[in-house]
């Protein structure tokens, strides 16, 4: 009799999936999961402050508009569901205010909600409800996590979204009702549509760098329409003689440890998780030094990673807001000058403005604390020294930021994030209203109460 059949890894992952979607959450899982669709809902309200970036959505938009399509956020017009899901899910990372997993074994990483943006989008269009938007954040939440514990593209020179390319199919899917074998195949498929090389993050950071994920979730509802279809991919996509593990380094292990969603660290400004302590540190020493003309040099001491993604050469010369929210000296020199962190301090026109950013940038030294390397990621530390003028100096260390798990943000800071930008869309009672239904979600029977301000048309004049 001939041996069974050895399970491939995405005919495992797609029976898990199945499994998955049909857990029920606890209280506690519940309460963790709207703190994170309000922290990432808060990001999506402030990624609509870019017009420019809307107006590239509106000429997208107008080349083939699709009446059965979505809506894309910020136009109010509808397009292919694929198209429209990049670009709605390119408002989830636009600002910056994404939330971050870090891999305890030291793999990877990934923003889990990104899925947010994919998620609200298609429960929208499929006609969902609350209690949807909820089960499906926790499947995806724990997917994108998983994901990240097994694999660290980086290190192989690819994007870490590179693995968003397969678990977005088994999101989408999940919410299109695929079968198990259907589910199989659009992993296949996914494979097929090319990893995402890391160009986007080395050398002169360009604005591509807040689309990484929006790319992969485009190919994920692509191979899911394909898979629904009954196209079919090869076999063994993961583990085959050419399959992405012979690209991407991994771990041998898929669900051991399993992800701990409280581990998840929130942001407190619209800039790169690597940035969160230094820019903490600089506003604490800024408002001890009074005139920013008083600064002669800054040291920042930090761990490896950190400078590996944000003090690279071209850190000093950002020439794109996703530069700028990528690079600490620019974080550390405007936190400095300013007192504080705002969205509009990555703009062009806030460097053309405020010229003591650019005076201070070159003074900035990053150096590696070895003690602060071994720390990551169970800490996040940083210490700045700035020098003064007179020969004084100023210092101030942070074990790791605020939002980070080990000084996590209270409900009532993310209800006041999300306050700040939804108020743009809609004033400030109604924007009240709708953080208190989004506490209630598992209650809304549509999701047109948080979907309607963002799909409004937004213009310069707003």
């Amino acid at each position: 009799m001939a041996d069974k059949r050895k399970e491939t890894l995405e005919e495992i992952l797609s029976r898990q999936v199945r499994e998955m979607a049909g857990e029920k959450i606890d209280p506690g899982t519940l309460h963790l999961l709207k703190r994170n669709i309000l922290d990432a809902y808060a990001g999506i309200c402030a990624s609509l402050r870019d017009t420019e970036m809307i107006g590239t959505f509106d000429r997208m938009t107008s080349l083939a508009p699709d009446r059965e399509g979505i809506t894309v956020w910020g136009i109010g017009r509808k397009a292919h569901p694929s198209e429209a899901l990049f670009m709605n899910t390119i408002l989830g990372r636009r600002s910056d205010l994404v939330n971050t997993y870090m891999s305890p074994t030291r793999m990877g990483g990934c923003h889990p909600s990104d899925n947010v943006s994919l998620i609200l989008s298609l429960t929208d269009w499929l006609g969902g409800t609350g209690t949807d938007v909820l089960s499906r954040t926790w499947l995806a939440y724990r997917l994108s996590c998983i994901f990240a514990n097994r694999y660290d593209p980086e290190r192989g020179d690819y994007d870490h979204d590179a693995q968003a390319l397969f678990f977005t199919p088994l999101v989408i899917g999940s919410m299109m009702g695929l079968s198990i074998h259907q589910l199989t195949e659009s992993q296949r498929i996914a494979g097929m549509l090319g990893l995402t090389i890391n160009q986007a993050a080395v050398g002169d950071v360009t604005d591509w760098k807040h689309c990484t994920f929006a790319s992969c979730a485009m190919r994920g509802l692509t191979s899911v329409f394909m898979a629904r279809a009954g196209f079919t991919g090869p076999g063994g996509i993961y583990e085959g003689e050419a399959g992405i593990d012979r690209f991407i380094p991994h771990s041998p292990s898929l669900m051991d440890p399993p992800p701990d969603l409280a581990s998840i660290a929130f942001k407190r400004w619209p800039a790169l998780v690597f940035c969160q302590t230094p820019i903490d540190a600089a506003v604490d020493i800024s408002g001890r030094i009074g005139d920013h003309h008083k600064i002669e040099k800054v040291e920042v001491h930090t761990y490896d990673k950190a400078i590996r993604e944000a003090a690279i050469p071209s850190s000093w010369r950002p020439a794109s807001r996703a530069a700028r929210t990528h690079s600490l000296p620019y974080c550390v020199a405007a936190a400095l000058v300013r007192g504080t962190i705002e969205y509009e301090f990555f703009n062009d026109d806030f460097t053309e403005k405020e010229k003591a950013v650019a005076d201070i940038l070159p003074m900035i030294q990053v150096v590696e604390d070895g003690e602060m390397s071994r720390t990551f990621p169970e800490g996040a530390p940083c210490r700045i020294v700035v020098t003064l003028k007179d020969g004084s100096a100023l210092e101030c260390y942070r074990s790791y930021p605020r939002g980070d798990s080990g000084n996590p943000l209270e409900d009532g800071e993310i209800e006041e994030k999300v306050l700040k930008y939804l108020t743009d869309l809609t004033g400030t009672e109604k924007a009240k209203t709708i953080i208190s239904r989004i506490w209630g979600m598992e209650k809304e029977t549509s999701l047109d109460f948080m979907v309607d301000p963002l799909k409004q048309r937004i213009t310069s004049n707003d």
